[in-house]
């Protein structure tokens, strides 16, 4: 299948303010903004940077695997005991730079935690899971750590029947939910949808000029959400399995 992604701007394209700042995210900030989960720019020492819905980062080019970008919020973020989780919301693109747009990749996109736990792409939605926020169990001798997520996944790129996978930029699109413990009755809506690039082989001035391009071309523009839901455009929000 060669199916591709058309552009989704209905308010015309808005200049990224993003463009000067570094191409590769080491983190994913995780908020909770008006209830609802937010995905945020991470600066080591700083902490959230504003929101941010595209996130870059590498793949090693023997392994194809990467465990960054981590995920990242400080303590008292979230109600314990619970856990963040991941949803893949469509299939893996790859960046077609003859058509200068994503086609549906012929490749695959694992992500791990531990041996235990792992979600890969299909041709569309695909349940995810969710890992453990800090808590007192987790961190008895260090509240301050507690309804903090911060972990690493392991970011692997499969290629088409056993084969290596091609060179290329890979997008994820995905959503973060919240999945509270036992006796933790609080609740935190879906994320917005997000989008992960992963570079095989790319250089850095590519990377950044296929992140400008999703960042225009395929996030909605601010309020752009809520006019679709008013016209009764927008279906249900898929939510976890």
């Amino acid at each position: 299948m060669n199916r591709t992604i058309s552009t989704v701007a209905a308010a015309g394209l808005l200049a990224f303010a993003g463009s000067a700042h570094a191409v590769i995210n080491t983190h994913i900030g995780i908020d909770v903004v008006d209830g609802q989960l937010s995905t945020q720019g991470w600066v080591g020492g700083t902490g959230y940077t504003g929101e941010l819905r595209v996130f870059v980062q590498t793949l090693d080019p023997t392994l194809f695997f990467n465990d960054a970008p981590g995920t990242n919020s400080p303590g008292g973020t979230f109600a314990t005991p619970g856990a963040i989780g991941f949803n893949f919301l469509d299939a893996l693109h790859v960046w077609n730079p003859g058509t200068e747009q994503f086609d549906a990749a012929a490749e695959s996109f694992t992500i791990a935690f531990g041996l235990t736990q792992s979600a890969t792409t299909d041709t569309g939605f695909v349940p995810g899971f969710a890992t453990a926020v800090r808590d007192e169990n987790s961190h008895p001798t260090n509240q301050a750590q507690w309804g903090r997520h911060h972990t690493h996944h392991d970011f692997i790129l499969n290629g088409a029947g056993g084969a290596d996978p091609a060179a290329g930029i890979y997008m994820l699109n995905l959503e973060l939910y919240y999945e509270a413990g036992a006796g933790n009755t609080t609740t935190y809506a879906n994320s917005d949808p997000f989008w992960m690039l992963f570079g095989l082989n790319a250089s850095p001035a590519e990377l950044e000029t296929v992140r400008d391009w999703v960042q225009i071309n395929v996030v909605p523009a601010p309020g752009a959400m809520a006019l679709l839901a008013g016209a009764g455009l927008l279906g249900l929000r898929r939510r976890r399995a």
